[in-house]
């Protein structure tokens, strides 16, 4: 075995515990989904749809819509190996590239599967920043694929909260969860690249509407 088969050989192994650490932490968790109609909405007629959410709430959306089929994009970064093997082994289809590696490509890609027939996921403000701002990606996958946008924002009770870009929520074993869902986005297909920002405004606030709703649930529960 080469090199890289030992690195992916490597990395296999470590998605295979990580999978298994969020599964583990998952059962424990009572995650309570909100503003399911508007899910419900952008699924009439059988429609696949563009999750679209905020990179801090990534470990519980792994682990609330394991199994589904959905494909991913995943940053090239060195992390990337790493989070790609874990979320295929919690049944996650992924495509890996960034804004800053492979981008262009990864997105045609994404949007090539999403017309083709997949649910897609991206978060938004993904692989590195800034923190809750829109990256355009996400409306070019949209116009291109034909899906409609479905925002969520995630919140946890007491998390742990790393200090990294995102500040990543680690959710404390037999706590609660809320995942909020916004109201849909659909995107023109044939909307040139420099009108697509009134599209991104109005993504992100609708992702920063679920986020404080999330919070404001959580708080009741």
């Amino acid at each position: 075995m080469g090199m890289e088969g030992s690195v992916h050989a490597l990395a296999g192994m470590a998605g295979g515990l990580g999978a298994g650490a969020i599964s583990l932490l998952g059962r424990t968790l009572s995650i309570r989904m909100i503003g399911g109609e508007h899910l419900e909405r952008a699924r009439e007629d059988g429609r696949k749809v563009l999750y679209a959410f905020w990179h801090e709430g990534l470990l519980v959306a792994t682990y609330a819509f394991r199994r589904q089929g959905i494909r991913v994009l995943v940053s090239q970064h060195r992390d990337g190996e790493l989070i790609a093997r874990t979320i295929e082994r919690m049944g996650y289809e992924t495509i890996r590239g960034s804004s800053t590696r492979g981008g262009t490509r990864a997105l045609f890609r994404m949007a090539a599967a999403g017309a083709a027939g997949d649910d897609l996921g991206v978060t938004v403000d993904g692989p590195r920043g800034p923190r809750l701002e829109v990256k355009p990606g996400t409306l070019f996958i949209a116009g291109r694929s034909g899906l409609p946008i479905v925002p969520f924002a995630v919140a946890s009770h007491k998390p742990c909260v790393l200090s990294s870009w995102d500040r990543f929520m680690i959710p404390r074993p037999f706590s609660s969860a809320v995942i909020a869902f916004g109201e849909p986005l659909t995107v023109p297909g044939d909307a040139p690249v420099e009108r697509l920002e009134p599209y991104r405004l109005a993504l992100q606030q609708r992702l920063l509407e679920a986020r404080e709703t999330a919070g404001r649930i959580l708080k009741k529960t």
